[in-house]
């Protein structure tokens, strides 16, 4: 089993790189977004990441959507000793990170886990995924029912998808393994989180879209001014609907890229083809789509989120430095109304 562990993500370091655009950059502005319609949605480390800030933020995350990514501190702190288990599911600790997300919100370094209760949990595990094999999501699938009931969770684990955040817009075929890693399936689990979150929908927009893509610096959310010192990229983007510019009351979602799907890695294309766009155009949501760099040193080559401390022990705590970020940047858009408690 350990052969697929390596095997997989090599594909993913091996991915070849698109520069990045060079537009114009603005500070990210404050919309009427009501902080408690804020919502987060990743794929792979961008998954693990959107787990890390669910639990961890759960007062200030009302629904959450995982697409292979996994269990709730489950690299404990060393890739190199959990990775292969955070991989294949086998041997996932869940009692025991049922145990330590418990103790840590006794303590204050998060918050209390009863916030996670009755909120809307969409899970998606690919029936083909190599990278991280559905085991680990039957694992968090597992975590979740200790903090809340099963009702409020919706797993799509029959779906015969690759390791890939899955979009109708996609051009990579379901079972494919292959940048960008956005794969078509033929379904639209966008509507499917949406809905789950925010009720029914407007129909989606599949022609030009009204609103616009904003490249914003995300430098002014980082320690010091500098996002790279934490494997964040000094710009980022977020789509704006024209209501929500008009100052209309709107929602919004968090979205997280995968490894090797930054800017760095693929330019805007998770940007602009993750299937969210074309559902918040004409639904009054904001998407944010914060943005990583790769490095060598920390060993962070593949541009992933921070989902085994390579920013430090505390990376999934609520003073994890790219959990702190992003949650600023949330407070920006919401008007400084989002009631932030992580540390800068």
């Amino acid at each position: 089993m350990k052969r697929l562990h390596v095997v997989g993500w090599a594909v993913l370091l091996l991915a070849s790189g698109i520069s990045k655009p060079a537009l114009a950059q603005v500070n990210l502005g404050s919309y009427n977004v009501n902080p408690n319609t804020v919502t987060v949605a990743g794929v792979s480390s961008g998954g693990f990441m959107a787990v890390q800030l669910q639990v961890a933020y759960s007062r200030s995350i009302f629904g959450t959507a995982v697409f292979a990514g996994g269990t709730y501190f489950c690299a404990q702190d060393n890739l190199f000793l959990w990775g292969n288990v955070c991989s294949t599911g086998i041997g996932v600790p869940v009692a025991s990170l049922v145990s330590f997300t418990n103790s840590e919100a006794r303590a204050g370094q998060i918050d209390p886990t009863s916030n996670i209760a009755g909120k809307p949990i969409y899970m998606f595990s690919g029936l083909f995924d190599t990278v991280v094999q559905q085991p680990t999501m039957d694992a968090l699938h597992q975590y979740y029912q200790s903090f809340t009931t099963n009702s409020r969770i919706t797993y799509n684990n029959f779906t015969g998808a690759q390791h890939s955040w899955v979009s109708p817009d996609a051009l990579t075929a379901c079972p494919v393994l292959a940048a960008p890693f956005i794969n078509n399936c033929g379904i639209d689990p966008e509507k499917t989180f949406l809905t789950m979150f925010y009720g029914q929908l407007n129909a989606r927009h599949s022609g030009g879209l009204g609103g616009n893509f904003i490249q914003f610096n995300q430098d002014q959310f980082c320690p010091n001014n500098n996002c790279s010192s934490i494997d964040m990229d000094s710009t980022a983007w977020a789509f704006v609907p024209q209501s929500c510019a008009q100052k209309q009351a709107c929602r919004l979602v968090v979205a997280l890229h995968g490894c090797q799907g930054n800017q760095q890695a693929i330019g805007t294309t998770f940007i602009q083809s993750s299937g969210i766009n074309e559902w918040a155009d004409g639904n009054n949501i904001i998407v944010l789509y914060p943005q990583t760099i790769a490095s060598f040193v920390p060993a962070n080559a593949a541009g992933c989120w921070d989902w085994w401390g390579y920013t430090g022990q505390n990376y999934a705590l609520k003073s994890a430095p790219q959990m702190v970020a992003i949650m600023a940047e949330v407070n920006q858009i919401t008007g400084g109304r989002e009631q932030f408690l992580g540390h800068p």
